[in-house]
């Protein structure tokens, strides 16, 4: 579709769209939509008139299919022969056109898609972008052109808005999207937030297993990621594929008769500043609205399709950066980061554990006892990289925490970094955006670029949930958008329902992208004890995907355990080639296999008040004998049991787990 662009950008050019040429338009469109898409190889263009409309995964068993019914365009999604989503509203407006009803069909094109890529971070290395796509040309009754772009993939479908023709700078008003989710099953979701000081973040707990129509929390709607069991299916509905063209969007507060509606961010996020609603100069996309679904839980657990939507590596050479494991000394001691001396000690704490580096947190600009010039230069005699946080404000937020007033501004940000790649320093991580507005989504991505030219690694927090962007530009390593362990020092309330939370976040928060829950606390806080045991926490250092890992806990606490959980924690990856679910259910029980090289470590944590005996299925581990290393729960929640056990692949293996425990299993092939 290039082609089509540039010669409408000629012709608007040469003809400035005179009244002539607006009345052309359409002809040109239909013309250039039917050459720029026959030029591609596998795809076909057609302009006979239609009302129907249907797309199919490569391998036939779901499908996304499209009608037009009194002008409006609707779709609905059937998986071997069921239905998944009902019948569904499509459109969207902006201030000069609407596209929401009156449409008038213009042209289909379809490709395939079938491309292999490497990732850095994410659960998987290698990946096979594979789908089929079918992209519909229409015009509404001003005769202006508008494309929707359909994908369907074995495990899901996704569609996007295309404006093939800015003249003139637009605003998006208002989508009429909208998601029927069959009544008879349940969901898991999360209210967005209200705006406050630290909302909207993502951080509010998920609903378990609730009736799919039940209204949100609040009136500020439903976040993405939503998981759903329906029919007997289960789906994930999520956004994939955001530039700085939009805003970062959620569903309307009413689910009535289940149908879940896109909304746009709320005009109070960002303590009321900048507009809510989006504005675009240039041709330019809606994100993907995406759904990954599935017959099993593992398609959704296991399934890429954000990355598989978003944009290529924009970056070039990437070989700096480096996943990695890294001390974090605010959880245990929230004044640490001013204080020098207690920064050394986390600094070697990851050089004992061959952790690759050591976070500093909020206000280290005000250190005392020392600089971070001279922490910076001894943890680079120590073999080991900092991370620097600051604050991301600004007037959007009233947040006080420094470094602030730096990633706002470009000049002053683009100095920064360079600044701190003359210190060695490795990484930022960038707090409290509090705002799915445009204007904060060009932050995100102003900071991703910016720091990328320094060589410097993101780690986003108090931010927006991942949407593909660590695919464009992979020094993003992690994002929070998470109620994770910092929420120990201060939330009874999830403080008791951790086990249930942390479960639902393995199939749905962590689905969709790189989590920075911050795992690993054996210790308890002045607010709350853990009420989960010790093996469990282990466990989510392989359960919780990250690019780093923030091991939150005070140095005394690793430094304490056995031999058997140094070597573990001294081996434990932050990057996995692949990943393979092997059982569970949301809010109750999850286990999941990770693999690095030819090492699979696997995971397990139990979500109920229960005693269980879990026997993980090893059967994708090939024929051979294995060394596993098996931590598992002691006779109380703070003991953890190491033994090695000779294996020979297809023998059973039972574990018992005690409530809200977990495990942890180190297979290596001998």
């Amino acid at each position: 579709m290039s082609i089509v662009i540039w010669l409408i950008q000629i012709l608007n050019l040469k003809f400035k769209f005179s009244n002539n040429m607006k009345l052309l338009l359409p002809v040109v469109f239909i013309v250039l939509f039917s050459l720029g898409n026959g030029s591609c190889q596998g795809k076909k263009a057609s302009s006979e008139k239609k009302d129907k409309w249907s797309v199919s995964s490569p391998d036939n068993s779901l499908s996304i299919n499209v009608q037009k019914e009194q002008g409006k365009i609707l779709y609905y999604v059937m998986l071997s022969g069921d239905t998944v989503i009902g019948k569904s509203d499509m459109g969207i407006a902006l201030s000069a056109d609407d596209f929401t009803n009156n449409l008038d069909y213009v042209g289909t094109s379809t490709n395939k898609i079938d491309e292999h890529y490497t990732m850095v971070t994410g659960k998987r290395k290698e990946n096979h972008n594979l789908a089929n796509e079918m992209s519909i040309a229409f015009k509404n009754n001003r005769n202006t052109p508008i494309q929707i772009i359909f994908r369907a993939y074995n495990d899901g479908v996704a569609f996007r808005y295309r404006f093939p023709v800015v003249n003139k700078a637009v605003q998006v008003i208002n989508e009429t999207t909208s998601f029927a989710i069959p009544l008879n099953g349940k969901a898991w979701v999360q209210s967005y937030g209200l705006p406050a000081d630290w909302a909207p973040a993502y951080e509010n707990m998920y609903s378990n297993g609730t009736a799919v129509d039940l209204p949100a929390v609040d009136s500020s709607g439903t976040s993405f990621a939503s998981l759903f069991e329906s029919n007997n299916h289960w789906l994930l509905i999520t956004e994939a594929g955001l530039d700085e063209h939009f805003y970062g969007s959620h569903f309307k507060p009413n689910h009535d008769n289940g149908v879940y509606k896109i909304s746009a961010p709320m005009a109070g996020e960002a303590m009321g500043l900048h507009d809510n609603l989006a504005t675009a100069s240039n041709p330019f996309n809606s994100p993907w609205r995406t759904v990954i679904i599935g017959k099993s839980l593992s398609t959704v657990v296991e399934s890429n399709l954000v990355y598989h939507l978003s944009e290529p590596n924009k970056l070039g050479d990437i070989s700096w950066v480096k996943p990695g494991r890294s001390s974090w000394s605010w959880w245990s001691n929230h004044s640490s980061s001013t204080k020098y001396e207690a920064l050394k000690q986390f600094v070697d704490l990851s050089k004992q554990f061959g952790w690759e580096y050591s976070l500093v947190d909020a206000n280290w600009n005000v250190m005392k006892g020392g600089t971070i010039e001279q922490l910076a230069e001894y943890a680079k005699q120590q073999n080991v990289g900092l991370s620097l946080w600051y604050n991301s404000a600004g007037p959007h937020s009233a947040i006080t925490e420094k470094p602030r007033d730096i990633m706002i501004d470009p000049d002053k940000r683009k100095a920064e970094f360079k600044k701190l790649r003359s210190w060695g320093v490795k990484g930022v991580k960038v707090d409290f955006f509090n705002s799915d507005k445009q204007s904060l989504i060009d932050l995100y991505l102003g900071i991703l670029k910016d720091a990328a030219a320094e060589h410097i690694m993101v780690y986003f927090h108090g931010c927006t949930l991942p949407r593909g962007w660590a695919r464009t530009y992979p020094n993003l390593m992690t994002m929070e958008a998470v109620h994770g362990a910092e929420q120990l020092g201060w939330d009874t309330a999830f403080a008791r329902l951790k086990p249930q939370q942390d479960i639902i976040y393995g199939f749905t928060r962590n689905v969709v992208g790189s989590m920075d829950y911050t795992p690993v606390t054996f210790s308890n806080t002045r607010c709350c004890s853990h009420a989960t045991s010790n093996s469990y926490e282990l466990a989510l250092s392989v359960l919780f995907e990250s690019g780093i890992v923030h091991f939150a806990d005070a140095a005394e606490e690793y430094i304490k355990t056995d031999e058997n959980v140094h070597s573990f924690l001294k081996a434990v990856p932050a990057a996995w080639d692949d990943v393979k679910f092997i059982q569970g259910y949301p809010g109750k029980e999850f286990v999941l296999a990770r693999r690095k090289e030819q090492d699979w470590y696997i995971a397990g944590v139990n979500g109920e008040a229960v005693s269980k005996n879990i026997k993980p299925d090893l059967s994708f581990l090939a024929k051979g004998n294995y060394k596993l290393v098996l931590f598992r729960d002691g006779e109380n929640y703070r003991k953890i049991i190491s033994e090695q056990i000779n294996y020979k692949s297809g023998d059973p293996l039972s574990i018992k787990v005690l409530p809200n425990g977990g495990f942890t299993i180190w297979i290596t092939r001998i």
